[in-house]
């Protein structure tokens, strides 16, 4: 079964029920923000496909805008301007897609900073909640994941100990915002198997056998279709996020946007032609998503 295979002056608001499931709503549009981890599973699609079977009644889209090394602070995104630039470039893209659901997976590499690096984290999380508060969406916040044993690095307890803190300081924020706390932090609930290629990143294995950890940190039951029947949807999913990928992030975007657009800038107006991909990718999905109810 899927289950199985996928596995101060400051206003204190009441802080989200964690125990209740995150609801999903007919229409939904999830804008997923984050580093790494959010990043590659773009490429593999198994935790989207298994939150859109779990709610195969509901057409919801997903709109990865996961960057690696990233951090609330844009500074991956930046490339050869500054970390403002990377900063606004991630707001204001999230912000025109209109979301009314927002997934941030923040803090793994903040951590590399240890404890005296948790002010400057908080501060820069709650400045990204509060940019991002425009768009009036309902947002989750994801713990990092723990380190597993790797033998190309050294014990992870060190490590580990500073990604507890900084999940802390998420679970914290999102408690006094009143928003919903996705705790993904407990890497030894996994699966055993070939999780990660280093102890940090997830493989396709890793993602698809932590399925079930991503819903459950939603509070959502993972679907019960086979791996077998919900592979087409997967496939539909992974299609979708490379269109999308390829208009968001083109590999020639220095040329088409940035400092050498003297050069090439006129073919960014054939940016917009990914779109009737993307749209028939989303055709797929729902065709797909609707044979699961």
């Amino acid at each position: 079964m899927f289950v199985s295979a996928l596995l101060s002056a400051t206003l204190i608001v009441p802080a989200a029920d964690a125990a209740k499931p995150f609801e999903f709503k007919d229409g939904d549009r999830i804008v997923w923000l984050g580093n790494t981890l959010v990043e590659r599973e773009q490429r593999y699609g198994y935790w989207e496909t298994a939150l859109l079977a779990a709610n195969a009644d509901k057409t919801i889209t997903v709109r990865n805008l996961g960057w690696s090394g990233d951090t609330v602070f844009g500074d991956a995104r930046a490339g050869f301007d500054n970390a403002a630039k990377g900063y606004e470039r991630m707001v204001s893209l999230a912000l025109e897609l209109k979301p009314t659901v927002i997934f941030v997976s923040f803090g793994t590499n903040e951590a590399f900073e240890g404890k005296d690096g948790l002010p400057k984290f908080e501060k820069g999380l709650e400045k990204l909640l509060d940019s991002l508060k425009p768009a009036n969406a309902r947002i989750v916040l994801f713990s990092p994941r723990e380190f597993l044993p790797s033998p190309s690095l050294p014990d992870p307890k060190t490590a580990n100990a500073n990604l507890a803190l900084y999940r802390d300081v998420i679970k914290t924020v999102s408690e006094k915002r009143g928003l919903r706390f996705a705790d993904l932090f407990d890497a030894k609930r996994s699966p055993a198997g070939s999780l990660t290629d280093n102890g940090i990143h997830l493989t396709e294995i890793g993602y698809r056998e932590t399925a079930s950890l991503f819903l459950s940190a939603l509070g959502i039951d993972s679907p019960t279709a086979s791996r077998e029947k919900l592979e087409p949807l997967r496939r539909a999913v992974v299609a979708k996020n490379e269109q999308f990928f390829n208009k968001w992030r083109p590999q020639n975007e220095t040329y088409l946007f940035g400092f050498r657009r003297h050069e090439q800038g006129k073919n960014a107006k054939e940016i917009a032609e990914f779109d009737p991909f993307i749209a028939k990718a989303e055709d797929e999905i729902t065709k797909l998503r609707k044979g699961l109810k």
